[in-house]
């Protein structure tokens, strides 16, 4: 086991680790990948090796690798078309710029919003980093971008409380003032009452495990993609 911490030199020693190690098979949760995959040729050595690999939760589009995860463009249009049905119009969204999982739910934001009509207003969506995630969420830009919006999209539930402890600050609420959907149903989101899209951690490691041995056993690879399932709480109104 190795951890990158989601760093591009964390995935480097986590690889050449695992090479100089005994391999039957690998699972890798890609790092930044909505960037260009800065180890490919760690990668190309282990495809070259023969080595059994898959992804979980994302991938590198540079590598015809198999991958498990949550259907990520889904989980961002079932979140998205959850509030239009619920009235809701003027709705933004919040998104990290470095994970292909933010850049496959902004996707689905946008086409719940063409299919329905709405014009996606550049100005309600919001890009983070790792880095300066904590800026961006507890910034002016974002509380008045949110002013004139009725809801949020946000990229997974922890980024939902970041947001509504920040609104609480300014003495805003959900759903009172903002109805907030996340997308995890992690623990934080059943405390908290957070409306959320469930993501299949355990089923999805399941799968990921029972694909790789398939694998090794010389079966071909797949992709395996889980559907989204949105579960319902309090974090948003009707409007």
């Amino acid at each position: 086991l190795a951890c990158t911490n989601n760093l591009v030199s964390g995935e480097t020693r986590a690889l050449q680790l695992m090479l100089d190690s005994p391999l039957d098979g690998l699972i890798v949760e890609p790092t930044r990948s909505a960037l260009p995959c800065a180890n490919l040729d760690l990668y190309y050595t282990i495809i070259q090796q023969k080595i059994p690999l898959i992804f979980i939760d994302s991938f590198y589009p540079e590598l015809s690798i198999p991958y498990v995860a949550l259907d990520d463009v889904k989980a961002g249009y079932t979140a998205t078309r959850y509030l239009i049905n619920r009235g809701h119009r003027d709705i933004a969204g919040i998104f990290p710029h470095s994970n292909r999982q933010g850049h496959l739910r902004y996707l689905g934001y946008v086409k719940a919003l063409a299919e329905q009509g709405i014009a996606v207003q550049e100005h309600y969506v919001f890009w983070h980093s790792k880095e300066n995630m904590q800026q961006i969420l507890h910034s002016e830009q974002l509380f008045e971008g949110l002013s004139a919006c009725t809801a949020v999209l946000c990229y997974n539930d922890f980024t939902a409380m970041m947001l509504i402890d920040f609104l609480r600050q300014k003495g805003r609420y959900v759903p009172d003032d903002l109805s907030v959907v996340g997308i995890d149903n992690s623990e934080l989101a059943n405390i908290s009452s957070l409306t959320s899209v469930v993501h299949p951690a355990k089923r999805l490691g399941e799968a990921a495990a029972n694909l790789l041995l398939s694998m090794i056993n010389g079966e071909e690879g797949k992709n395996i993609l889980f559907p989204p399932q949105l579960v319902q709480r309090s974090s948003v109104k009707d409007v």
